[in-house]
């Protein structure tokens, strides 16, 4: 009978070889787990990230949209209000006019009767 090498036999050698593959296989399938449960919790947390930016993105069109009419709105009121103290400016100097053509008459017709 032959003897057997003290490192065994070559069927030996393989099992061990084949058991390190498994166990580096192993390792692998468990990274690649956990790389794919930590994609899923990136996407998850992209997707709540997109919710918000979606939801700011909306309130900022809002602001928007409140601060164009705002702008709008002021301008106009400046408009009324101008037109409006227009209005009284006129009513007031033709008031004035009128006060002022009376008081004319008035001082006129008293210096008429003091001249000699």
């Amino acid at each position: 009978m032959s003897e057997v090498p003290r490192q065994g036999s070559q069927l030996d050698r393989i099992e061990k070889s084949v058991d390190d593959l498994r166990s580096i296989n192993t390792q692998i399938l468990d990274r690649l787990t956990r790389m794919e449960e930590r994609q899923n919790v990136h996407a998850t947390e992209m997707g709540k990230q997109e919710g918000r930016l979606d939801d700011h993105a909306q309130r900022i069109r809002d602001l928007e949209l409140a601060t164009a009419v705002a702008g709008t709105t002021g301008e106009n009121r400046h408009q009324t209000l101008t037109q409006r103290w227009s209005m009284i400016g006129a009513v007031a100097l033709v008031i004035l006019g009128a006060v002022l053509s009376a008081a004319s008459e008035f001082f006129g017709g008293v210096i008429e009767r003091l001249s000699p």
